[in-house]
Order: structure tokens, then C-alpha cells, then sequence
């Protein structure tokens, strides 16, 4: 009887001691977890604000480059209705509209997060999918578009138009004041340069449209980055 009793002691003991380190083992586990929860965490929302940077500084060009083609659009119409028999624009308005078209806009986007993000899987840290998406269209899909149709419209004004301008535009004094001595009426009768006018001024709308597109993507990213950031 002594016997039995001893052995089921050592037997209870064992099963104690197996509890024991089970418990412990699923603390381990559990524990881990967390922290390999919260260092996602941590991880997520810095990926968060390091875009939320990023996209300040793009939107200070792209908001900046968008003025810039809507005014060379703006130039290129003026100069298409330019009379000078009974003109309502100044010569100094026409004189900086034909040398706003020599104008060069590059669009450099700071996308490095995003190209981190894509390189590492850094993503799989991001529960909201819909963001997700927002960002991919904004720097794959909608960037690319900027500098695509910048391309085209840099091409048309390089290849084309600036040639003609330094051939046919003259200057009084370019430096203190761009008076055109040309004959500005000669020059606007010219089917060649109405046509580069009038093709460069749909590119630059066109590249324009572009960029209001992305500002429009980059604050709904912008948007939801803000109400992620709240969950912190």
C-alpha cells in the first residue's frame, strides 16, 4: 500500500512538472507571438510615416510642375489668339508666354519607401489592403503616367519647338527684359510654329491632367496614412 502511494506521488509529481513546462512552453509561444506582433507593428506604422513623408515632398513638385504646364497651355492659347491689330494682351504677356514654352519640367519622384516595400515584401506588414492598392496605383500606375506624358511633351518641345524658337525668336535684351524684336504678326501667321504651338499646348494639358490626377490618388493615400496612424 506504502508502495502504491509512493508511485502515485511520483506519478503526480511528473504530471505536475509536464503541466509546468507546457504552460511555460505555451507562454513562450504566446509571448513571441506578441512581440512579433507588436515589432509589426512598430515596423508598419514607421513604413506609415516614412510614406506619409515622401508623399509631402512629391506633392510640393507635383503641385508646383501642374502649375507649370497649365501655364505653358495657357501661354501656347494666348499666343494662338495673339492680334496684333487690336490685341487685348500686352507684348511683355506674349513676349513671357513664348518664353515660358522653353520651359523644362522633370517629374523625380521620392519613392523610396515605396521601392523598399516592394523589394523587401515589407507590404505583408499592412492590413489594409485598400491602402495597399491606393499606394501601387499611385507610384506604379499614376506616376509612371506623369512621366510618360512628360516624356512626349519634353520631346515635342525639344525636338521641335525650342529649334524654332532660337532660329526665329529675337530678343531686345533678354536678360533685364524679354522684349521680342521679332515681327511678332509674321511670326504668329507661320503655320509651322501655330502647329507646334498648338501641338505643344495639348501635350503640356495633357501632362497637366496627368499630374491632376495623382493629387488626387496621393491625398486619398495621404488620407487614409492619417487614419491608420490614429489606431497607434
Amino acid at each position: 500500500m506504502a508502495k502504491k502511494n509512493k508511485l502515485t506521488s511520483k506519478i503526480g509529481r511528473y504530471l505536475i512538472e509536464i503541466v509546468i513546462i507546457i504552460i511555460g512552453i505555451t507562454l513562450s509561444f504566446a509571448l513571441n507571438e506578441w512581440n512579433e506582433k507588436n515589432s509589426e507593428q512598430e515596423e508598419y506604422f514607421e513604413y506609415l510615416e516614412n510614406l506619409k513623408q515622401d508623399i509631402k515632398i512629391d506633392s510640393v513638385q507635383m503641385v508646383s510642375d501642374y502649375k507649370s504646364y497649365i501655364s505653358i497651355s495657357k501661354g501656347a492659347d494666348l499666343i494662338l489668339r495673339y492680334d496684333d491689330r487690336n490685341r487685348k494682351d500686352s507684348l511683355l504677356n506674349f513676349a513671357m508666354a513664348v518664353d515660358g514654352l522653353s520651359n523644362f519640367i522633370e517629374f523625380l519622384p521620392n519613392n523610396n519607401t515605396f521601392q523598399v516595400l516592394s523589394s523587401t515584401g515589407g507590404f505583408n506588414v499592412f492590413e489594409n489592403k485598400d491602402l495597399v492598392k491606393e499606394i501601387v496605383q499611385l507610384y506604379k500606375y499614376d506616376y509612371a503616367f506623369i512621366q510618360m506624358m512628360g516624356k512626349e511633351a519634353h520631346k515635342e518641345r525639344r525636338d521641335m519647338l525650342e529649334p524654332y524658337l532660337l532660329k526665329n525668336i529675337v530678343y531686345e535684351d533678354r536678360e533685364t527684359f524679354p522684349e521680342i524684336k521679332t515681327d511678332i504678326q509674321a511670326l504668329i501667321n507661320d503655320r509651322l510654329f501655330r502647329n507646334l504651338c498648338y501641338g505643344y499646348g495639348n501635350s503640356s494639358w495633357s501632362a497637366a491632367n496627368a499630374y491632376k490626377r495623382a493629387i488626387k490618388r496621393l491625398r486619398i493615400v495621404d488620407q487614409m496614412i492619417d487614419e491608420e496612424l490614429e489606431r497607434r
